[in-house]
């Protein structure tokens, strides 16, 4: 039985004249902006058949160093008998409550020794009476350079791992200014001693 030949099975010298002038008569009728469109895209598709096992590779790379890191991560993350992630552990690792003037002196002092110019602050206490949890918020304006605001944020929160930045605004008077007017909102967590509990 003979199989019928499709024209573009016919690979005679005629039918390759006849397939290259249709080709050259489409390439004509979308003239130079549509030849130019259709080249870049030939190139894109080729580019992506010569990229896309490169990236491929790649990315099984990385998803397989992911795995590793998380695995190293959760066997060196340090584990207490009642469960680091517990809240009680977590309120457990906050500073008592008597040592909340100092690390508010603390943050101040930071902030003086760097140079920065401070106003009055404002202090806001809660406390959750069921968890014994205690938040100072404190609104601080300070002034200063840059270059003394970004060290007193880092230093501040080097300091006191029970402190939060939860704000940070910062404005100049004057367009040229070196001086920053930053409007800073700390939170000092810590837990209330159980004796002084209501």
């Amino acid at each position: 039985m003979n199989s019928r030949i499709t024209p573009w099975q016919d690979l005679t010298p005629a039918a390759l004249r006849h397939r290259a002038r249709l080709v050259w008569q489409a390439l004509r009728a979308l003239g130079k902006p549509g030849v130019l469109a259709a080249l870049c895209l030939l190139c894109a598709g080729v580019l992506a058949l010569q990229l896309t096992p490169r990236w491929q590779d790649e990315a099984e790379e990385l998803a397989v160093q992911q795995a590793a890191l998380r695995r190293s991560l959760r066997s060196n993350a340090p584990r207490s008998a009642v469960g680091a992630d517990s809240p009680a552990a977590l309120l457990a690792a906050l500073p008592p409550s008597s040592q909340r003037q100092q690390r508010l002196a603390d943050l101040l002092e930071i902030g003086l020794r760097l140079g920065l110019v401070q106003q009055r602050s404002e202090q806001r206490l809660s406390v959750d009476a069921d968890t014994g949890l205690e938040r100072l918020r404190v609104s601080m304006p300070v002034q200063g350079s840059y270059a003394q605001l970004r060290p007193y944020l880092g230093a501040a929160l080097a300091h006191d791992p029970a402190l939060s930045l939860d704000s940070l605004r910062l404005r100049r008077a004057e367009r040229d200014s070196q001086t920053l007017q930053a409007e800073l909102v700390w939170t000092l967590h810590s837990r209330r001693e159980r004796e002084a509990l209501p």
